[in-house]
């Protein structure tokens, strides 16, 4: 197949990780894969002083992903219209502003297919966020709690779901745990949960003083605890000793709509202590393969964290059927779902 990946932009985040990815597994698999995004930035809630700057940050940068190895080629096209981006048979929307302009272009870019991460509230105005659901494309999703959201609050039908999956060559054990470091991603997003995390750990410090605390940002804070070391923009290298050398994965997130940390974490072999979210309790049983509460339960995600760190046996039980449950989660079972999800809108299925 020939399929064109739109991504409204490719700076760091869990979204455009897992569309490179999926660009990259799709191009290993001898399909003709392209992954383009606009020169002119799509405006979410930026004012207009801050889209200028920002189109102007990407005139003075060449086209290409610093942190990521893409394999799939990548085109930087003045905006997404029919008149930039290449014939193919399927065009893949990743974001809301990228499904509007894919639902414009003309058939021959392909048939239209919307990869839906989750329900993209708070990055625009609400209105149009809601309008993508009632496009004319094929709808495929990451996790049956985003499936089950668009069809009962948007009545939006939802073609295909398609987990995702961690490769094993990037997310494995390495290096000697710290019985007493605790790893938190830190993302000033609300729906991600720093301020229950943080409220966490200040209380399990006051159990454990001597605990060693990580916070890992793609989005360089304005402030963070002085008992915290914070590790900016880490490559996959550094996360993975990272997750491999913690007693404790702590992921305190409100809303998701996979939720990969706690798998990645889980294939190194690192105990999680996480909120259901996401599709975490699609993979992850309480007491099995994570420790799971409730999102914005601060006293239940102490309580883990220091059940976690006193128990050496149950941080074993933990990394071992963590492991396990992850080796199935890998990146050919997500492809393989991918690639029919998207022959699929070819109607050769």
């Amino acid at each position: 197949m020939r399929i064109t990946f739109v991504v409204p932009f490719v700076n760091l985040t869990g979204g455009i990780r897992m569309a490179l990815g999926s660009a990259n597994a799709l191009h290993d698999r001898g399909h003709e894969v392209r992954v383009v995004y606009p020169t002119w930035p799509y405006r979410f809630h930026f004012s207009r002083r801050e889209q200028m700057a920002e189109f102007r940050k990407a005139l003075g940068s060449p086209a290409r992903v610093p942190w990521f190895e893409l394999r799939a080629e990548l085109r930087r096209v003045p905006i997404v219209r029919t008149a930039f981006l290449p014939e193919a048979d399927v065009v893949v929307a990743t974001s809301w502003p990228t499904a509007h302009d894919v639902a414009r272009l003309d058939p021959s870019r392909g048939r239209r297919v919307h990869l839906v991460m989750h329900h993209e509230a708070g990055t625009g105005p609400e209105t149009r966020i809601r309008a993508v659901y009632g496009l004319p494309l094929r709808r495929v999703t990451i996790s049956r709690r985003v499936q089950t959201e668009l069809e009962q609050a948007f009545r939006c039908e939802v073609a295909a779901v398609v987990p995702c999956g961690v490769d094993p060559h990037v997310f494995h054990p390495e290096g000697v745990r710290d019985e007493r470091a605790v790893l938190m991603l830190l993302h000033p997003d609300p729906r991600k949960g720093a301020a229950d995390g943080l409220a966490a750990l200040t209380a399990v410090r006051e159990r454990v003083p001597d605990l060693r605390v990580t916070l890992c940002a793609t989005v360089r804070p304005e402030r963070w605890p002085c008992w915290a070391t914070l590790v900016f923009h880490p490559s996959d290298d550094v996360l993975r000793r990272l997750y491999a050398t913690s007693a404790v994965f702590l992921y305190p997130s409100r809303y998701e709509g996979f939720g990969l940390p706690p798998l990645e974490s889980m294939a190194c072999g690192c105990p999680v202590v996480t909120t259901g979210v996401g599709a975490v309790e699609e993979f992850a049983r309480h007491g099995r393969d994570a420790m799971v509460v409730p999102p914005g339960d601060v006293a239940g995600l102490t309580g883990a964290v220091l059940a976690v760190l006193a128990d050496p046996a149950l941080r074993r039980h933990l990394s071992q059927h963590g492991r396990r449950t992850a080796r199935r989660y890998t990146p050919e079972r997500t492809v393989a779902a991918l690639e029919s999800a998207l022959d699929g809108g070819l109607g050769r299925h």
